[in-house]
């Protein structure tokens, strides 16, 4: 069997059979400039990469209101206020990484809650282009008149 048929069987690139074959990790050997491959050993290195592959963890999250996060966040001991925005952040950031940002039952509460708000349809609010833009009227809030 030849590299590109090799490949095509393992659903490999060409250059990753090649590196076996150096490598020893399939039986092959080079006659003329090209690979040769033992087939039984190709099959034996599939059923073996097949074992150690892991199917990658989906996870789904419960409901959790905001009064269920108060209770739940107070019997961990952490008592001071939250937003909804933070929550949002945590949980996008868990689907952009696959993990929150400290493994703490805490932030495992902060992706959950997140999570219900993001089934919920949750849109964090627009944010300021600076920290001293007025809400009313765009212009600069040291200086504007809205109040």
């Amino acid at each position: 069997m030849n590299t590109t048929a090799a490949a095509l069987e393992a659903k490999v690139t060409v250059a990753t059979i090649r590196t076996w074959c150096r490598r020893g990790v399939i039986a092959a050997v080079k006659t003329a400039g090209r690979w040769v491959i033992d087939t039984a050993s190709l099959t034996h290195r599939i059923a073996i990469g097949a074992m150690r592959t892991r199917k990658a963890e989906t996870m789904e999250f419960a409901p959790l209101s905001r009064a269920g996060f108060v209770k739940a966040a107070a019997e961990i001991g952490i008592t001071h206020p939250f937003k909804d925005t933070r929550c949002y952040g945590e949980y996008r950031a868990f689907q952009a990484t696959g993990a929150p940002y400290d493994d703490t039952p805490y932030q495992w509460l902060l992706v959950r809650r997140g999570a219900t708000l993001a089934a919920e349809g949750y849109v964090p609010p627009a944010r300021r282009e600076l920290p001293h833009t007025c809400d009313g009227c765009g212009l600069d809030s040291r200086t504007c008149d809205c109040r």
